[in-house]
């Protein structure tokens, strides 16, 4: 009796030995899946660089990045007159996306608040106006 319970008890473990392992999978990253934020941060830096403008509509704020806390991590402000806003949109998005999956990884995040900005255009440029 006890020979036929232990039995059934060693073979019931090494049945979920085998389920619990299958469930276990090694993941390894290559470099050419790593996204450089700092590349689509000068990307997206370079593609916004011409902020000029003859009117405020032609102005728009991107948030970029998230940090852990919530919010994004910048804004960055563009000419409608000189950036692809789609192109624009695409790269904060995909820095975002970047920035969510560096998070998981670290320990301490930055909370410093990041206040929302405004664009205004003013002497023919695109700026940024902290909302307070």
């Amino acid at each position: 009796m006890v020979r036929s319970t232990l039995k059934k008890l060693f073979i019931t473990t090494g049945i979920f030995a085998v389920i619990a392992l299958t469930g276990c999978e090694t993941t390894t990253s290559s470099n050419s899946s790593k996204v450089d934020l700092s590349d689509l941060n000068e990307q997206l830096n370079e593609l916004a660089s011409n902020n000029s403008c003859t009117a405020t509509f032609q102005c728009k704020v991107l948030e970029v990045g998230e940090r852990a806390c919530g919010g994004p991590s910048r804004y960055v402000v563009y000419s409608t007159l000189n950036t692809a806003q789609e192109q624009a949109e695409q790269l904060a998005e995909r820095i975002t996306m970047a920035e969510k999956n560096a998070e998981q990884s670290l320990t301490v995040n930055d909370c410093s608040p990041v206040l929302p900005v405004q664009s205004l255009c003013i002497s023919q440029q695109c700026q940024a106006i902290e909302i307070k």
